[in-house]
This record gives structure tokens, sequence and C-alpha cells, in this order.
């Protein structure tokens, strides 16, 4: 959505109302809330918090991260214009590079990308790549990823292979890296998830620990600065420990600039509880992760956190949840609950056809954009707002995010109850001047078209009805 064409919200005046918005009426199972808008600030959400994820073989084809593909930098630019793309995943551990000096195979490297050609996340890459598992990452997917980049407004986080790399390779692929993205580039990251390799003998032997892990990943450091002396990098990209972020970011000091880890909502998949109704209750791993995170982040040198790699559900998501309505309105939620808790980015993973990618692929390499996607669309109306205290007070399955800029304020109010709730707000709200509201809707949740997230009329008055399986972003001066 064009901010320019966000107009100032009345929440006084009369006005027609569309599906979605409600007036207030008396009916005695109609759940109600009050929404209590205070003044204490919250911190800013950064202009560039929304972010995607992808697997790193995705460059294998030179064509995909290209500004040749213009339907793939238009999806990005539309749903953001300072986003960040993070690549890495699974398969970063065991891709290979072609640079001028060859591809520093080893007999490591040749077993793990073997090995690699088994796992499932090939799903998560266009068919030309999973067609040529055999392929690699060479300078001219370099070249095109930067101008990928500069034409899309996003900036990068790269994973290098540390699963079954070497110091000397990730030196070499970071200079090109370096020269192609430019003041583009956010950060490297050593590894993908290594606080699950001593799992994988393939890559570390049992047991695996932080200690030994933070050594190699200097290794790595130095290697690459000998090359690129400025090279940025954040770590340490954990899959679920949260101990390693904050030794890791103890460490660290000032020669990294972010912290991170990954989160899924739920999963595994097969499980028959891993349904819409958990990915939509409250998520007590999520608390856990926020105070986990405020800790590492307190303990560091002024470093912030983000969520590098996840989504609603691991091993490839839910079918008919994942990739239907209901991630939508999980995504918005989701995005808004870390802005709250103070990270400084969101990256969602997918690509290909996976069940739970934002952005899939179809034909000829054109964009699909799944319910996620808009889910998306709808938090990153926050980037570069700064959040305030906001209370829900009453029993619904309903948050509410608040937030300023200037004399400008907004509110999310997202429905996860699938029956309608009057809302009553509480607070400093505008009184004056013609306004509009958008609406993120769908069919139902187990939808896959037809979702939404468009500009409707507002409210009359401060009480009013939001339908269930619906959030409305208002905004008023």
């Amino acid at each position: 959505m064009n901010r320019r064409h966000f107009l100032f919200l009345s929440l006084a005046g009369a006005a027609q109302l569309a599906r979605g918005v409600t007036s207030a009426r008396a009916e005695p199972d109609l759940k109600k809330v009050q929404i209590v808008m205070g003044e204490e600030r919250l911190g800013l959400v950064p202009v560039d918090y929304t972010g995607l994820s992808y697997e790193s073989p995705q460059l294998y084809n030179p064509a995909y991260f290209s500004e040749a593909n213009t339907s793939l930098v238009k999806a990005f630019r539309k749903l953001s214009s300072h986003g960040v793309l993070r690549l890495g995943g699974n398969l970063s551990d065991v891709t290979r590079w072609k640079g001028p000096n060859g591809d520093f195979s080893t007999p490591k490297q040749t077993a793990g990308i073997e090995y690699g050609k088994t796992y499932w996340e090939w799903k998560l890459t266009d068919p030309s790549v999973r067609a040529n598992k055999d392929g690699a990452i060479t300078p001219e997917a370099i070249r095109n990823l930067g101008r990928f980049l500069h034409a899309t407004g996003w900036k990068l986080i790269y994973g290098l292979n540390f699963g079954c790399g070497s110091p000397e390779r990730a030196a070499e692929e970071a200079m090109y890296v370096t020269q192609e993205a430019g003041d583009r580039l956010l950060a490297f990251q050593v590894g993908n998830e290594a606080d699950f390799f001593g799992g994988r003998p393939l890559f570390r032997q049992k047991p695996y620990q932080f200690d030994q892990y933070f050594q190699e990943y200097k290794e790595f450091v130095d290697a690459v600065r000998a090359k690129v002396p400025r090279a940025p990098f954040a770590g340490p990209d954990t899959a679920t420990n949260m101990d390693w972020v904050d030794r890791f970011g103890q460490r660290v000091g000032t020669s990294a600039v972010m912290l991170s880890s990954h989160f899924y909502a739920m999963g595994p998949a097969k499980d028959p509880s891993m349904d819409t109704a958990f990915l939509l209750s409250h998520n007590k791993r999520l608390d856990q992760q926020i105070q986990q995170a405020k800790q590492a982040v307190g303990h560091s040198d002024g470093l912030r956190f983000r969520m590098t790699e996840g989504n609603s559900c691991f091993g490839g998501g839910k079918p008919g949840v994942s990739d239907a309505f209901a991630s939508a309105l999980w995504g918005a939620d989701y995005m808004l609950t870390c802005a709250a808790g103070g990270y400084c980015g969101v990256n969602l993973h997918g690509g290909g056809d996976g069940l739970y990618a934002p952005i899939a692929v179809g034909e000829n390499l054109s964009t699909e954009l799944r319910p996620l996607y808009f889910g998306m669309q709808f938090a990153e109306q926050f980037a570069g707002w700064e959040l305030q205290s906001c209370a829900v007070v009453g029993e619904a399955n309903l948050t509410a995010w608040l937030a300023h800029k200037g004399k400008e304020r907004q509110l999310a109010l997202i429905n996860k109850d699938g029956a309608p709730v009057e809302v009553q707000l509480k607070g400093a709200i505008g009184a004056h001047g013609a306004g509009h509201t958008m609406r993120l809707s769908g069919p139902g949740l187990d939808a896959k078209d037809g979702v939404t997230f468009a500009e409707v009329k507002a409210p009359s008055g401060s009480a009013f009805s939001i339908d269930g399986y619906t959030a409305l972003l208002l905004r008023w001066q």
C-alpha cells in the first residue's frame, strides 16, 4: 500500500461501513473488549524490519535474484521498500561455490553435497535448481543478486557454508558478495542452526558445544576479514538455543552488528494437534524467546536481535494452514508481537512452492503471492513508527497494537476469534478530518485465494464490531 494514499482516520464522523466493520449493537453473545491506548513509548520499529529468508542454493539459478526478474522485484518492492533478504537455511551448509579458483572441493564438502541432496528443503527452491542439485553459486549469481538488491531497495544477510565449507572458500565468496552488494550488505552469518550440528555427524561430532562453535566462527571471520577488512557479521543464527545467542553477544563485543536466531510457531506438521487453532492461540514459546532475546541484548555491547528464519510450522508447513488465510492473521500478529518485544526484524522463510512460502514460484519464474504475504504487508505498515502502550481489556482472542509517527497515530486490531468482537476505544482519538482504514480479510481460515489487504470505509464512532477472523488497521491525526 502506498502510504501517501492512506489518509487520516476519523473515528467520530458518520461513515458508510464496509463488511468487516459494523456499528456496535446489543447482542448478548457478542464478545466485548476495551482498547485502552496509553502514552508510554515502547520503541521504534526499524524501517528495514520486514524480511524474507531463502535457501542459499536458490542462487544456483542466476536469473532468479536478478533485476531482470521483474515480477519478483515488484513483489519485494510492494511488500517493503526497505526490507532485508536473508540467504541461508539448511541447504546453505551443503552448497558449492564455483569461483575463479575452483570450488574448494574437499572430501568433506563432496560428502556434504551428496548428503544434502536428500534434504526436503530443495522444495523451497525453483524447479530449475531442484533439477540441478549439482549446481553452484557463481560470481554471475552474486553480480545479479547485487543488482536485484539495488532494484528493490532491500539489504542482505548472507549465510556462509559452515557445515562443509572452509574459511578459504568463505573468504573468496564474501569478497564477491561485498563487491556486488556494496552498502546493501547488512551482515554475513557463519553457519545455519549450528546448535544442531552435534546431531549431524557429517558436519561435527557430538558433543558440539558453543565454545567449539565460537572458535571455528572466529576462524571464518579472520579469513574473511583478511580479504574484506570491514566485513560485518551477525550470529549465531541458532535453531532454538538462546543461551548460545546470549554467550555470542557477550563475546563478540562490537565486532558483530547483530544477534540472530530462528523461531517456528509450531510443528512438526505430521502432528494432528498442529492445526489452525494452535497457530492462532497464545504461544508461550514465543514469550520465552522474547524474554531470552531481551536478556541477550542486555548482556551485549549494544547489539539488537533479529529473527532471521522462521514461519508457521517447521518441516515445510501444514497443508491448509501455512498456505491459507490463517497464516496471514498469524503472520501479522506474530511480526507485531516481535516488534513490541524489541526485535529489530523478522525474516519469514520460504521460496519455491513450499507450503509456507510468502512468495511462491509460478510458471516461468512468475510470482504467486500467498496469503502470508498479505499478513506481512499488514505488519509492514508499522515500519518506521514508534510503538506505544496499548491494552486489551476483556475476554477475546484479539490483539491490539498502537504506534505514532509525528502527529499521526495508528491502531492495529487483529481478531483471531471466529465470532465478531465489539470494540470500545479508550484514549486519545482523532475527532476530525476525512480518513480511511485498511482491512486484512479472507473467505475463510482455510482459503488460499481471495485474501486481501485493502482500504475500506472507516467505522463510525469509537465503538464498533469487528468480524471474526479479520484484522483492521486504523490511522488518524
